[in-house]
């Protein structure tokens, strides 16, 4: 028998809360709890998508790492090739997302459009927010039927392109990034400043790279835009196609007229979306696939010390927008 119970706090089991049936009082505990259950716990975790620890002392990003590695779910994977705002604070250990408070991130798996992408991924909320801010969720299971048949197999008959620019060095864009971070610089995304090691990693990670004018380097990847999850063999929507495509929509008209007046150029846009042979995705589809995402999104208010662990395949996330203090970390396993 388990020394857990599980409830929900969702109309769905995403994410299926997770209590000791004995009381906790140290860190250790905790841990010691963990390790006992690991097994049970990945059971849940395959069939729900998502497990919230609700409850335990968990107090720092040292706990938070600990915890990660008493569940020995994989090892942790550092942030390579990604577009998101983030400070590093440790090993493995990231800020969730440095995107402005304003902005809606919207559910999706976590670097879907990479091949290495991580199996799963982790939150710790460290300052819960003071209003909004909730990390959304959707079952990545359910959408995949949810989106329209024509669109879906549109999208799994051509596979997908995905294209970024980052820069080296850019006045501009460092003023932009003070007033509201958006557009990282290469050496965030490889975590290196020497060009030799970027083009290790682009190779290492099946990256197509080209060097451009400025020192500004353009990446692309070709991905699937379903998989089977490989213990489950359930098919999955696992793309970031809507992420890709920078229109109205995702960003809202004032930062879409603002980004297509400074940067969005040929060699400099932040990110570009095709089908694999370069023909363009109607933005009806796009625009389709926003609506199903909104459709099968789930929330909950994070509690302080709350732990959060997502099968990075079954299951998707976004943030709300949010206002007043909010310190969430994250990390990822292979």
């Amino acid at each position: 028998m388990a020394g857990f119970k599980t409830k929900q706090i969702t109309q769905c089991d995403l994410p299926l809360v997770v209590e000791p049936t004995t009381s906790i009082r140290t860190f250790a505990e905790a841990l010691e709890f963990v390790i006992k259950n690991r097994e049970d716990l990945k059971t849940e975790l395959l069939r729900s998508g998502g497990l919230l620890f609700r409850g335990l002392p968990v107090t720092s990003e040292e706990d938070f790492s600990a915890f990660i590695k008493a569940l020995g779910l994989g090892e942790f994977l550092n942030y390579i090739g990604g577009d998101s705002p983030r400070t590093k604070v440790a090993e493995g250990i990231y800020t969730s997302t440095e995107a402005p408070p304003s902005f809606k991130i919207p559910l999706h798996n976590e670097l879907s459009f990479v091949d290495l992408y991580p199996k799963h991924i982790y939150f710790y909320c460290h300052i819960a927010p003071e209003k909004d801010g909730e990390t959304i969720l959707g079952d990545a299971r359910k959408i995949y039927h949810a989106v329209d048949k024509n669109v879906r197999r549109r999208f799994e008959e051509n596979g997908l392109k995905y294209t970024s620019c980052y820069y080296h060095k850019s006045k501009a864009l460092d003023f932009i990034n003070s007033l509201q971070p958006s557009h990282k610089t290469w050496m965030n995304v490889f975590e290196t400043e020497r060009k030799e090691e970027v083009e290790r990693l682009c190779r290492e990670c099946n990256f197509g790279y080209k060097w451009n004018a400025n020192d500004w380097i353009r990446l692309t990847q070709d991905r699937p835009a379903s998989m089977e999850h490989p213990i489950t063999k359930e098919t999955i929507w696992f793309n970031q196609a809507h992420l890709y495509d920078l229109n109205p929509r995702l960003l809202g008209l004032w930062r879409y007229i603002g980004a297509k007046l400074f940067y969005f150029r040929k060699h400099t846009k932040l990110h570009e979306i095709c089908y694999r042979d370069g023909s363009a995705i109607p933005r009806k589809d796009l625009y389709h696939i926003h609506d199903v995402l909104d459709a099968n999104t789930v929330k909950f208010p994070w509690q302080k010390g709350d732990v959060l662990v997502l099968d990075n395949v079954l299951a998707m996330h976004g943030r709300n927008p949010f206002k007043g203090k909010r310190r969430v970390y994250a990390a990822m396993t292979g």
